[in-house]
Parts: structure tokens; C-alpha cells; sequence
């Protein structure tokens, strides 16, 4: 990821706690595109490539979007999209989950939706598209996974997981939680778009 420009959008929920994977994450960003009350949490700590996106109900925004048919990570992932800062740049979600847990579902699938890396403290949500080559997602031995497939329709194949994904069915959206990785990879290869969770190992 850091090979290229990365930018960060930063949500409302739980904000990157110091010395872990997501405040690195934001620590390396060439830009950050955040939420309102995330960017003014970001620029009091001294964060200065900021840009606030928002409504403003939460105070000062550096671009006001009124619009309320959809959240401030959509208008700040809209905002992203629409003005790119290099033609090799990585989104990554942070700030994502915790406080409302309605919030934190609904982000977590709005990432899937735009194939967008979402991290928290705990962990990394990849999403995973339908293709003819796997998905490798990089893993440490014994980490947790889960998988949460919407679509009751998803079949998969899977390898580097203890228990292996290829006759599941997909029954409800918790099917394939709970799974634990056998070493520095798993692969995953699926008919319908899938969240990928890994846990930190910390956490594991």
C-alpha cells in the first residue's frame, strides 16, 4: 500500500488509537479526507493535509455538502473519488467502527460496495471481488478470519484457512465467522463480493 499516494478517509466512529495499525496508516497519508468531527479531531492533533467533508452539523467544514440522502463517509468518499491527487492511489477507510454500532454495519458494507480497505485497531476488512484468479490476503499464522457473504448465492474456494470455505453455503450473513488462518496467507476465490475480515494477531 504504501507504494503509492494513500489517502485516508477518516469516519466519526473510534479514532485511530497511537502506535497502531490504523494510526500509522494515517500517519502516511498524503491526504486525509475526513468526516467533520473526525477532521477536527485530526487537525487538534496536528494532522495538517486535512480536508473536512460534511454537512457541518458537527461544526466547521472545508467542503459542505448539505445533501442528507446519504452519510458523511459516502459524501467523503464521493469527494475522494471525485478529485484524485494521482493516478496511483490507494483508499483506505479509517475511523470506521465503534460508537454506534448501526454506523459501524453500515460502513462496513458500504466498503464492500466500493471495494475499499477499511481498517480499525482490531483489524483489516478487505473486500473481495468475483474473479478467475484468488484474492491472496496476507495473514499472520493463527489470526482470525471471518467472511461475511451477503448474497446466499456466494460459493467460494478457499486455502490457507483451517476450515476450508469450498462447501459452504451461505445461509445467513455469519455463516463463515470465526475461522483462523494456518499461516502468512489465505486465498480466496469467490462468485459473488465478499468481506474478508483479519484479525489483528494481537486480537487473535
Amino acid at each position: 500500500m504504501m507504494d503509492r499516494k494513500l489517502t485516508v478517509i477518516l469516519a466519526a466512529g473510534d479514532f485511530p488509537r497511537k502506535g497502531g495499525q490504523a494510526w500509522n496508516l494515517l500517519c502516511n497519508a498524503s491526504r486525509i479526507i475526513a468526516c467533520d468531527r473526525a477532521g477536527l479531531e485530526a487537525k487538534s492533533l496536528g494532522f495538517k493535509n486535512v480536508t473536512t467533508v460534511g454537512d457541518g452539523d458537527s461544526g466547521p467544514v472545508d467542503v459542505r455538502v448539505s445533501e442528507q440522502n446519504t452519510n458523511d463517509l459516502e459524501k467523503a468518499y464521493r469527494y475522494a473519488i471525485k478529485h484524485p491527487v494521482a493516478e496511483k492511489e490507494e483508499l483506505v477507510i479509517l475511523g470506521a467502527t465503534g460508537k454506534r454500532e448501526d454506523h459501524t454495519l453500515g460502513n462496513i458494507f458500504r466498503a464492500l460496495e466500493w471495494g475499499v480497505v477499511m481498517v480499525s485497531d482490531y483489524g483489516w476488512f478487505y473486500p473481495v471481488v468475483p474473479g478467475p484468479v484468488p484474492s491472496v490476503i496476507a495473514t499472520e499464522k493463527g489470526a482470525g478470519v471471518s467472511v461475511f457473504a451477503p448474497d446466499p448465492a456466494t460459493r467460494m474456494e478457499s486455502e490457507g484457512l483451517e476450515w476450508p470455505l469450498d462447501k459452504v453455503r451461505f445461509t445467513n450473513l455469519y455463516r463463515a465467522t470465526l475461522n483462523r488462518a494456518q499461516g502468512s496467507q489465505i486465498m480466496v476465490k469467490t462468485n459473488r463480493k465478499v468481506m474478508v475480515y483479519v484479525a489483528d494477531a494481537e486480537q487473535s
